[in-house]
């Protein structure tokens, strides 16, 4: 992979991790199966901002479609894992529990749909406009951890640990290595959190109607990319302050430990989906080379053609 590790980021499931790279995904589940797929390069793949944007709704959809409603998912699917990492756990109990977390994401965001057009004629600034901010995001967090599956949090620390282990250069075969890395880490999606919380109070009451849709994007963009760049200086002070308050909720709240079962299914995923990235990038290197080669064949060609 070179000296610099490939990025890679990933989302946890109820019943085992999705991990992306730049070209490929993997899922691998407590059953044993792993499935696997490209990722088309994006267009505004180095434009700040438009980048978060536009990988967004691919993104919610892979982990929607493929990781939570398991859609093309069948028994010929998928490549079969290690014998240690079966839990027992059949594809209908692993759907059942994927489905009950996604009811619930719904059923939070009409909570907020409703919560916004009941109270958002209210003071936009001082300690009520605070708490109208910052009570919808605590009661969410706190909505989720007890009504969602718990091992969607610990198989959240699986990839967390992961992602450490690949980036330190930790053999992701060596379970018990990989468990000794991070759970906390400084890309993770919960350091959003305070972050929009802080562009929500100072956005709240400015911009109404359609228009919240467009400001929300555009706050996700700049704040997922304000996390990038601090989790490149972590050791920095502004760093520090702004992935505080993400990483003490991953470590108290939104991950836990996982089991060495749970863990390697999470180190699964990620050496699948580097598998695939791998694979996927030969092969268009081979197709480039290729395709080189016949122009060059034609380009000599024609000389004698024309001769004869």
């Amino acid at each position: 992979m070179g000296d610099t590790p490939i990025k890679v980021g990933g989302q946890a499931l109820a019943d085992g991790v999705l991990m992306r790279t730049p070209r490929a995904w993997a899922i691998a589940r407590v059953d044993g199966t792993v499935e696997v797929g490209a990722l088309a390069p994006t267009p505004m793949g180095r434009i700040p901002v438009l980048r978060v944007v536009a990988s967004l709704f691919g993104a919610l959809r892979l982990a929607v479609v493929r990781g939570m409603l398991g859609r093309g998912r069948g028994a010929d699917q998928g490549r079969d894992g290690t014998g240690t990492m079966r839990s027992g756990r059949s594809r209908t109990d692993s759907r059942r529990l994927n489905r009950r977390m996604l009811v619930v994401l719904v059923g939070l965001e009409a909570a907020a749909y409703v919560f916004g057009r009941a109270f958002g004629d209210l003071p936009t600034g001082g300690a009520t406009g605070l708490a109208m901010t910052v009570l919808p995001w605590a009661a969410t967090l706190a909505v989720l951890r007890v009504a969602t599956p718990q091992s969607l949090w610990r198989f959240h620390g699986a990839e967390h640990k992961a992602v450490s282990a690949h980036e330190a250069g930790v053999d992701l075969h060596d379970t018990a290595a990989v468990l000794r890395c991070a759970r906390v880490h400084n890309r993770c999606g919960t350091n959003l959190v305070f972050l929009m919380l802080a562009a929500g109070y100072a956005t709240r009451g400015h911009v109404g109607g359609w228009w919240q849709v467009p400001m929300l994007l555009a706050l996700i963009g700049v704040c997922a990319e304000v996390v990038t760049v601090a989790s490149t200086r972590p050791q920095s002070w502004l760093s520090r302050v702004l992935l505080g308050g993400g990483k003490a909720l991953q470590r108290w709240v939104t991950t836990a430990e996982p089991t060495p079962a749970e863990q390697a299914v999470g180190s699964l995923a990620l050496l699948a989906c580097l598998d695939e990235h791998a694979r996927i990038v030969s092969a268009e290197g081979v197709s480039a080379g290729a395709a080189e080669a016949d122009a060059a064949d034609t380009a000599g060609a024609v000389p004698a053609m024309a001769a004869a």
